[in-house]
């Protein structure tokens, strides 16, 4: 069962103008599932750190961050470039192994932030995204539907999370992955790189 997610966006100014926020079709998605959720948006690095504490403080089974991103980082609303390393340190009071991580961002399902996560010591239970270099708007938005319906129906069991995978995949291009934590080492679904 989906208990509660917290979006946080930042995506660049054009996107705002064009009204092309993943972060924000998710949050309606959820409230459709009658899933409790908070969405905020986040310019700058400093309101970034203001939604991760509220989001740790309150708790959220979820922390969904919707940016653009690389296989070495995130880029904030105010064009500010977090690698992976300073990524961690950022959402790091929000992790918990009972705690998944969304990465609604190009190349978020790399193996590069994971590796991060695990040398910093910063555990989320489940880390999902895209290895692609590039996810179109309207494949993110059907991406997280499908994810966030399965979660309510199935939860985080290991045998849905596979199918949840395959039929992300089936419907879009973009090599979604997830990434479970199994007490040492992050291991991914499907299985690659």
């Amino acid at each position: 069962m989906l208990d509660s997610v917290f979006i946080l966006e930042s995506l660049d100014p054009k996107d705002f103008y064009e009204r092309t926020l993943d972060g924000h079709a998710a949050n309606e998605i959820l409230r459709i599932l009658g899933t409790k959720s908070e969405y905020r948006v986040a310019f700058t690095k400093a309101l970034a750190e203001r939604a991760i504490r509220e989001a740790a403080k309150r708790n959220f089974t979820i922390l969904h961050f919707s940016s653009h991103g690389s296989g070495t980082g995130v880029t904030l609303t105010n064009g500010k470039r977090l690698s992976w390393d300073k990524f961690v340190k950022l959402i790091a009071p929000a992790a918990g192994a009972d705690q998944a991580l969304v990465m609604a961002t190009c190349g978020g399902g790399d193996h590069e932030l994971t590796k991060a996560l695990a040398k910093a010591g910063v555990i989320f239970g489940w880390v999902f995204g895209s290895t692609a270099d590039t996810v179109h708007f309207s494949d993110s938005c059907l991406a997280w539907s499908i994810l966030y319906n399965r979660l309510y129906d199935h939860g985080f069991e290991p045998a849905a999370l596979r199918t949840t995978l395959k039929a992300i995949n089936a419907a879009i291009q973009g090599d979604f992955v997830y990434r479970r934590w199994d007490g040492k080492a992050y291991r991914r679904f499907p299985t690659g790189s």
